[in-house]
């Protein structure tokens, strides 16, 4: 039996793409993304329609007829089985239209705002509907919080910051919940040790552990610092072969207290004792963990109200309890940072390339994310660019000129692709306000970034 590889024929009312100039497929691109949001809504919108004309007319006495409430508090009931029915004439499955009703649903009557913005093409229903399910376990109220913080921000906020958002209002609308999701946590904590098959077992197992984030972060740190110790003392493994030796190196201090004289369970004379000491020492110095929890209030809530009733965001991680941060202060190099106002501009000027501490963290806190068009990678995972390139100058021309010196104002975080993109010239951009950047691309491509929105022009 042979087979043959036949090319479609053309679909009736395709575009012709072939021959079109990169900006004219450009564009088409642009017209395809809005005919897909408009396709998006007019299915939330059918959704909706469908569940507010088919209400639970009255409390049915059969098990059987549960009515669904498929969305969040404060919205509708929906008749029993309305929704298989309408998963029948769209052709999808049961339970991805339950999904989209309770997204419509939430969208209508907890989330207005973007509910606005989507049906307005602003912003793409996923998005939108992205926020609905994620919201859907908290209070009505929440959950308008929420709304409000992100379309706000509609055009810049990414899936991380979305959760940071939610689990803030989490955190803030139901502390119970939160507390209630650490206990949770706190019982599957636990030490696994698994070795292989006795056919497959080489002299490699696995170890795995699940504990408090302090308790753990403080260990790999320990671990990285043994590792560098044995990289200092000639160990030419890869990083990750010794921080595997690392483990064995801290299990047998723990025996013995000391260990300082193994490296892949050979003897170093050459080395001292002391010399290891002392290079154990400077390594765990440099990878002491400094925890800081960034304390999001305004000063009038700091003022007037009890301190548990404020929720603590430790970086990178997300809301705790105040429980939790008493705990974590008891043990650990913590540092409590109150942000109350960052300021706009900074316009003070060091003349290095480097920028000083409290300069990066303006910055950091002042943009929150990688500032390319709808990047959202978190800024404390970024570099912090010279937006004009840091300029030495000739040596006998003194200090690096102001427009082009190491100033808040001339400084932004940007994601290594995002800044190896900048860098080779590939995109540019320019300052215009405090959180406001203009962008250009190939083919003459421009986007204004907001703090609250990135246009395309």
């Amino acid at each position: 039996m042979t087979s043959s590889t036949t090319l479609a024929a053309p679909v009736p009312g395709r575009p012709v793409l072939d021959g079109l100039s990169s900006t004219q497929l450009m564009a088409h691109a642009g017209e395809v993304e809005q005919l897909s949001r408009q396709v998006e809504v007019a299915r939330l919108e059918v959704a909706l329609e469908w569940a507010i004309t088919h209400p639970v007319v009255e409390a049915s006495s059969s098990v059987l007829e549960t009515p669904d409430q498929p969305g969040g508090a404060g919205t509708p009931e929906v008749a029993a089985f309305a929704t298989d029915t309408l998963a029948v004439a769209m052709g999808i499955a049961p339970l991805v239209s339950s999904r989209l009703v309770a997204d419509a649903l939430d969208l209508s009557f907890r989330l207005p705002l973007l509910w606005d913005l989507t049906r307005a093409l602003r912003i793409p229903a996923a998005r939108a509907r992205r926020v609905a399910g994620a919201t859907r376990d908290l209070s009505a109220e929440g959950a308008r919080w929420v709304d409000r913080q992100v379309a706000a921000a509609s055009g810049r906020v990414s899936s991380a910051q979305l959760d940071r958002i939610v689990a803030h209002a989490t955190a803030q609308f139901d502390p119970d919940a939160l507390k209630t999701r650490q206990d949770r946590a706190r019982e599957t904590w636990g030490v696994d040790l698994h070795h292989p098959t006795p056919g497959d077992f080489a002299g490699t197992s696995t170890l795995t552990a699940r504990g408090d984030s302090i308790d753990l972060a403080r260990f790999h740190d320990v671990v990285n610092a043994e590792a560098d110790t044995l990289a200092a003392l000639g160990d030419t493994d890869t990083l990750g072969q010794r921080q595997a030796k690392a483990l064995g190196v801290i299990a047998a201090q723990q025996a013995a207290l000391d260990l300082t004289d193994l490296i892949a369970g050979q003897q170093c004379d050459d080395v001292q004792s002391d010399d290891r000491v002392a290079v154990r020492a400077r390594a765990l110095a440099r990878s002491q963990v400094k925890v800081k929890l960034f304390l999001h209030a305004s000063l009038p809530d700091l003022l007037t109200r009890g301190h548990d009733d404020l929720v603590g965001t430790a970086d990178t991680l997300g809301p705790v309890t105040l429980a939790k941060v008493k705990e974590w202060v008891g043990h650990s190099r913590v540092t409590i940072v109150p942000v109350l106002h960052v300021a706009a501009d900074d316009t003070w000027t060091v003349d290095r390339h480097d920028p000083p501490p409290r300069m990066a963290e303006t910055v950091r806190l002042r943009d929150e994310t990688c500032v390319f068009p709808r990047c959202g990678r978190h800024a404390r995972g970024c570099d912090l660019d010279h937006i004009t390139p840091y300029d030495t100058g000739p040596p006998d021309t003194g200090p690096p000129t102001e427009s082009g010196g190491t100033t808040a104002a001339n400084l932004a975080p940007l994601c290594r692709r995002h800044h190896r993109a900048k860098t080779s010239g590939a995109w540019t951009y320019q300052r215009l306000a405090p959180g406001t950047y203009l962008w250009t691309g190939p083919a003459d491509i421009a986007t204004l970034v907001t703090p609250d929105d990135v246009i395309d022009l």
